[in-house]
């Protein structure tokens, strides 16, 4: 199965203008769940979560999942803090498998507001959140994709390196576990990428690029051969998986995608899109009507 390039779902467009025009490019989208990203066309109502299925399998559309990031620690010291995180992570997972998608993306727990030296105790609660969390994905079918971070005062160096995912590796061998890595934030924090890619169960990639100081979500427009190539080793060494190009504009995104010389967006899927399918999709949406 050869890689895709897909697009994270933006926040700036209506959700059926967006998907009208992301299906002409991308073969997977990642849908986020942090507040952050949500916005008044996309919140995940009953009518927008029945659309997003209709677009799913109408394109044959792969999707995954960003789980929530603000205030959603799952090794804070604070109990209270530790159970709404855990909350928060199982609404997602239980999304996930209510919209069938199997892979979650999630960030490990940033430092303490107190000095580092309590990053002991934030390993071991995180440890034993995901334990507890890897219970759950087995019974949905989901899996969780710990994401590697950049390079900023809020995280411990070993989640810009991944040291610290050697071990959470070996603790938690099962497939309901495993690792998306970041393009951009490794490049902005200076880490070897070939290290990262030896890795084992690497399932998941983002895409974007910045400037080596801040996580800014570039689009990539710089460096093109570079990029072309990693694109060409990953479809190589990581048959299947879903390169997401992680830009807060759906511009940003198709001016990458052109970039890495992706195919034009295919016309025959738009003329179906404009023809034959519009009845086909009022047959799936009462087929997804909750």
């Amino acid at each position: 199965m050869p890689i895709c390039l897909g697009s994270r779902l933006t926040a700036n467009l209506p959700l059926a203008q967006y998907l009208k025009t992301a299906t002409g490019y991308f073969q997977a989208i990642e849908l986020p769940t942090d507040p952050k990203h949500l916005s008044p066309w996309f919140t995940y109502t009953v009518s927008q979560k029945q659309t997003i299925r209709v677009y799913q399998k109408l394109f044959q559309l792969r999707l995954t999942m960003h789980a929530p990031f603000v205030d959603c620690r799952l090794g804070a010291i604070n109990p209270e803090e530790r159970r709404l995180a855990l909350i928060k992570m199982i609404a997602t997972m239980q999304l996930a498998a209510e919209l069938e998608i199997e892979l979650i993306t999630f960030h490990p727990c940033s430092l303490e507001p107190d000095p580092t030296t309590r990053y002991a105790e934030n390993c071991s609660y995180e440890e034993d959140s995901i334990a507890s969390l890897l219970k759950e994905a087995k019974r949905l079918g989901v899996c969780l994709l710990i994401e590697n971070m950049p390079q900023l005062p809020a995280y411990h160096s070993s989640t810009w390196d991944c040291s610290r995912f050697h071990k959470l590796l070996w603790l938690f061998p099962e497939p309901q576990f495993g690792i998306t890595l970041d393009i951009g934030h490794a490049l902005q924090a200076n880490i070897s990428l070939d290290s990262l890619l030896r890795m084992e169960r690497v399932r998941h990639f983002h895409f974007h690029d910045n400037n080596r100081c801040l996580d800014s979500h570039l689009p990539l427009t710089v460096n093109l051969t570079w990029w072309s190539k990693l694109l060409a080793k990953l479809a190589q060494d990581f048959s299947g998986a879903a390169v997401i190009l992680e830009m807060e504009q759906l511009a940003d995104q198709l001016q990458s995608i052109r970039a890495l010389k992706e195919p034009a967006p295919p016309k025959r899927r738009r003329l179906q899109f404009r023809n034959a399918n519009l009845e086909e999709l009022a047959k799936l949406s009462q087929e997804f009507r909750y």
